[in-house]
């Protein structure tokens, strides 16, 4: 990849920058996002998007062994963030990426290849899990009901072991809340099912916990419907939820084709 693409795109994102681009010492700042595998030329317009975020932590989804997928993650590590990939993620398929900023990490294995990936960060002594997940998409075909089932069942029984008090599970999901609006024939019962078994595992939509009623969509399509599709879920015990929203922009400005969920936790004992 030329160095001067990852240049440009580093100190040309840059210059318009707020001023004020850190996190509060007790703040962690999530971004998630699928990055849809960008072109270079995309692949710049994402990174100044996802450094003008001011997140601390990034997970990124649907990312390939492409030169505008390096050039993401060679221009987050320049910029001072701590990286993840998955073993085997060079290897021509899917993977998910971490990032962070100020949080010391160490990665985690997990046996669901490179559509997940894990690392604890230390704050203030203690150590919080973030997993990052790109679930299978659902192509609306039997086979693909299989894999996603499939896969959703290799995961829980992963998460079941990988738990700890403080955890953070974001990313591209690929399913929908039971009670979804508009309701979807698309999904099946056991894409319902992976939702409530998070919960049942002590996990929380933390975007459902800031907007209880809310309706909200991280993906638009006139052909299959409006799907909230990307989600943040977390323990009780991994912080104070302070917001929880999704930021349209990476959308309607075609960087890619989802909406950011974006998420700030205050760390340390509630208030």
């Amino acid at each position: 990849m030329p160095d001067d693409l990852i240049q440009g795109a580093l100190f040309g994102s840059l210059d318009d920058e707020p001023a004020d681009t850190t996190p509060a010492q007790n703040e962690l700042r999530v971004c998630a996002l699928n990055i849809n595998n960008p072109s270079l030329q995309r692949a710049q317009q994402t990174l100044s998007w996802l450094l003008a975020s001011r997140s601390n932590v990034l997970v990124l989804t649907e990312l390939k062994p492409s030169d505008g997928a390096k050039l993401v993650i060679s221009g987050l590590s320049a910029e001072g963030f701590e990286v993840c990939l998955p073993p085997g993620w060079a290897g021509g398929s899917y993977f998910t990426a971490v990032a962070t900023r100020g949080l010391p990490q160490t990665p985690v294995a997990g046996p669901v290849g490179p559509r997940a990936v894990a690392v604890d960060v230390e704050h203030d002594g203690e150590q919080i899990r973030i997993i990052g997940l790109y679930g299978p998409t659902n192509g609306m075909t039997t086979d693909s009901s299989d894999r996603r089932r499939a896969f959703q069942k290799t995961f829980l029984e992963y998460l079941h072991t990988a738990l700890r008090p403080k955890l953070l599970l974001a990313g591209d999901l690929n399913v929908v809340e039971p009670g979804h609006q508009p309701p979807l024939d698309s999904f099946e019962e056991h894409d319902y099912a992976f939702y409530t078994d998070l919960q049942r595992l002590g996990l929380v939509d933390a975007f459902r916990q800031a907007h209880p009623t809310v309706h909200e969509h991280s993906w638009i399509s006139d052909r299959y419907g409006a799907q909230r599709l990307d989600h943040l879920f977390a323990t009780p015990a991994a912080g104070t939820l302070a917001s929880c929203v999704y930021d349209h922009t990476p959308r309607t400005s075609h960087i890619t084709d989802h909406a950011a969920l974006l998420a700030t936790f205050t760390l340390g004992p509630p208030a």
